[in-house]
């Protein structure tokens, strides 16, 4: 049978690490499960980028599932142009990718909701007939399905005859959060954020949107009680859900032995690097030192942490303080992961530098295809269309203060200097583009 390769597909974040962690959290899952050859994840804002994901695997066939509560601008616009696909199959460099529907469409995420509801309501002892929920999804202008799902969810909740009203405002489109204070009339309001991850939304803009500062006990908000739901996303069946989308594909996803918490990584550059460390080199990657035996941070002290998974070494390097860029060169020392075979190399740079693995063996061989800002721009129809367009002073000032504290080199900059050791870097990264266009904005 052909290796198969599952891809989740979320929004990541330069201001939370939770937007990103609770994908990393279902991929850590499925990995447990072995339920494919090669999973991993990719990010809109972080590391691997969508652009990128594609060319971290080896597999002959991927399914990618975009781990979003709606069919709105990123899964039907964003992430199809940047990941290069045709729409639900793609046949490219003797690859068979599908894109599966979103994690919002499938219909037991209903049941999510729900528990979500009655969880609030148990815990504060609330009366059904006393509470109005509010199903709160993102939504956007620039796309009218992204409505669609949270519109259902409500709808689905509001037809159980349960709750004594049932409505769905957004984020970011009409009926505006406020407006729940005007269209219910119960005593007491639930407030649920129809969203993956615990961010910056869910944790900062929706909450000032309904007027309320405590998030985990009562509000009180124009003489009414206000209760706040965590998003629908922590919902332990979500991994499941997942799951269940990429068999959508025909493809059969069974779940395996368990055969150490260092499997089921993206594979491209695997070899290479395994190779270079056969004669027993020691290699050094950013901050990262590896060997055959172990991986450190070449600024360790005498007293380390020793990590023996993915989940709590992405942790220890990347949630407090939050860091968005995983290759900025401020990366925590203090730790060592020792390998009970010499593959769990691979695994464990691939933890800390995401994808860097498949660039580095590409630049290598020297068969690495950089991305100039143009072409980015080319692929684009939102904010970054017109990046290109910059000023060259405006590029210099953002490679320097982007890349210049990051471990990799902007080998897609013309003015790049090649140096011995340089870690490659072929298209720029959501950071960089954003700061350059803020940085544009200034100073024009």
């Amino acid at each position: 049978m052909s290796a198969t390769a599952l891809i989740l597909a979320g929004h990541g974040s330069h201001v939370s690490a939770k937007t990103a962690s609770v994908v990393w959290r279902y991929v850590d899952c499925l990995r447990s499960w072995g339920v494919a050859d090669e999973i991993s994840a990719c990010f809109w804002k972080e590391a691997p980028a969508f652009s990128q994901a594609l060319d971290a695997v080896d597999a002959d066939n991927v399914v990618v599932v975009p781990v979003f509560t709606a069919r709105g601008y990123f899964t039907s616009e964003v992430l199809p142009a940047e990941m290069g696909l045709n729409g639900a199959l793609t046949l490219r460099a003797g690859k068979t990718i599908h894109l599966t529907r979103p994690i919002g469409e499938h219909p037991h995420l209903a049941s999510a909701v729900e528990r979500q509801l009655r969880v609030t309501m148990e815990r504060f002892g609330l009366a059904p007939g006393a509470v109005a929920a509010a199903i709160i999804g993102h939504g956007t202008r620039r796309n009218r399905q992204s409505r669609d799902s949270a519109r259902y969810q409500a709808g689905r909740i509001r037809e159980l005859n349960w709750l004594s009203e049932v409505v769905d405002v957004y984020l970011d489109d009409e009926p505006d959060i406020p407006s729940v204070y005007r269209r219910t009339r119960a005593p007491n309001i639930i407030a649920l954020p129809y969203f993956v991850a615990e961010g910056s939304h869910v944790r900062h803009d929706i909450p000032r949107a309904l007027g309320i500062a405590a998030l985990d006990s009562v509000n009180r908000v124009h003489g009414r009680s206000v209760y706040y739901c965590e998003p629908v996303g922590i919902d332990e069946s979500m991994p499941r859900l997942i799951l269940d989308l990429a068999r959508e594909t025909g493809l059969p996803f069974e779940r395996t032995v368990f055969a150490g918490a260092w499997r089921s990584f993206p594979r491209a550059g695997r070899r290479a690097l395994l190779q270079a460390l056969d004669s027993g080199t020691i290699l050094q990657f950013g901050q990262v030192m590896v060997s055959q035996e172990r991986a450190w941070h070449r600024a360790n002290r005498d007293r380390v942490q020793l990590f023996s998974s993915p989940a709590t070494l992405r942790a220890f390097i990347r949630d407090d303080p939050f860091r968005p860029q995983a290759t900025s060169a401020d990366l925590p020392a203090g730790w060592r992961v020792e390998f009970s075979k010499p593959d769990d190399a691979h695994a464990v740079i691939e933890t800390v530098y995401p994808g860097l693995v498949a660039d580095w063996a590409a630049h290598e061989s020297g068969a690495l295809k950089t991305e100039s800002l143009a072409d980015i721009g080319m692929r684009q129809s939102g904010m970054f269309k017109d990046i290109h367009r910059l000023p060259q002073n405006v590029i210099t000032m953002t490679v320097d203060k982007i890349c210049g504290s990051c471990v990799r080199q902007p080998t897609w900059w013309r003015d790049w200097a090649k140096a011995e050791g340089d870690l490659p870097c072929r298209s720029a990264c959501n950071l960089w583009l954003s700061t350059a266009r803020h940085l544009g904005e200034a100073a024009s």
